[in-house]
């Protein structure tokens, strides 16, 4: 899908702009940040991704690709930047920058369509690189109840996701479009999210954490037109173990296992795009406190 024709940059902005305050609001409830120490993680994660996508445009039938088998995309490497800090005695705001990278090379033997463009049998890459794949998270954490040593919280939050996928590949002569790429942050909307976090000291310095988070817009009204009424539904879940060691009073290392899923859907008179990703694997982090 392509945006207005008029200003479409200044459109997209203003968008991203109120996906952030959304985000913000949603997260904070209206409530000031105290004085407080931050905790900051830096994480690096490799997964091993699956799912497909089909992007209509118009007349010209989709072709519904498998990211494995039809894209050669068998990876996902994906960078983290977290940051939470206390809010109250039972309280911690939580924020999350996440980017994720796509890429693969397959050959395909008959023409692919997708968003209106023929692409001619033969080599087709998908080249979504870490600034075409964003995740921003907010959320507020409660603290729920102590489990034995340990303790259970929960947290309600948004999370936006600007996904420009990205492909290469020869387009057919004959082909009605020329764009092998699709914009699904332009119809995006901040998803509520949902999840449950459990913190476990193993030993004094030894802790195991378990998280799960889960997210769903049922079909809503995007706000945005694209030869009519453009709708949107979208899921996210996921899940997270990690075993957390803490070096001195400002460092703690972790290594981790995670799944994560992601679909969206849009539809309007005009357009019929579809995504659904899954992902697992295994990651580090490094957390400083200050």
């Amino acid at each position: 899908m392509h945006p207005p024709p008029s200003h479409p940059a200044r459109r997209d902005r203003r968008r991203r702009v109120l996906g952030l305050l959304l985000l913000l609001v949603a997260s904070l409830g209206c409530r000031p940040l105290p004085a407080a120490d931050w905790q900051v993680t830096l994480a690096a994660q490799q997964g091993w991704a699956g799912g497909w996508i089909r992007v209509r445009e118009n007349a010209v039938p989709a072709t519904r690709l498998r990211l494995n088998d039809d894209l050669g995309v068998d990876h996902m490497q994906s960078l983290r930047l977290l940051a939470w800090t206390p809010l109250g005695a039972a309280g911690e705001l939580h924020l999350g920058l996440v980017t994720h990278r796509l890429d693969g090379s397959a050959r395909v033997d008959t023409p692919v369509y997708f968003n209106g463009t023929v692409v001619a049998p033969g080599r087709l890459d998908t080249v979504t690189h870490f600034q075409d794949f964003i995740e921003l998270d907010a959320g507020y954490w409660h603290h729920l109840t102590d489990v034995g040593r340990g303790s259970l919280w929960g947290s309600l939050g948004a999370r936006y996701v600007m996904l420009d996928f990205r492909m290469r590949g020869t387009i057919a002569a004959d082909s009605p479009g020329h764009e092998l790429k699709e914009d699904f942050y332009v119809q995006e909307l901040p998803v509520p999210m949902l999840g449950l976090h459990l913190r476990y000291p193993l030993r004094d310095a030894l802790q195991l954490a378990a998280d799960a988070s889960w997210g769903r817009l049922p079909w809503v009204d995007s706000l945005r037109t694209e030869g009519g009424q453009v709708r949107l539904a979208q899921t996210d879940s996921e899940e997270q173990v990690a075993l957390a060691y803490r070096l001195n009073a400002h460092w703690q290392l972790a290594a981790y296992a995670f799944h994560t899923e992601f679909a969206q859907d849009e539809r309007s008179r005009e357009d019929g795009n579809a995504v659904y990703l899954h992902d697992s694997g295994v990651g580090v982090s490094a957390q400083y406190g200050f």
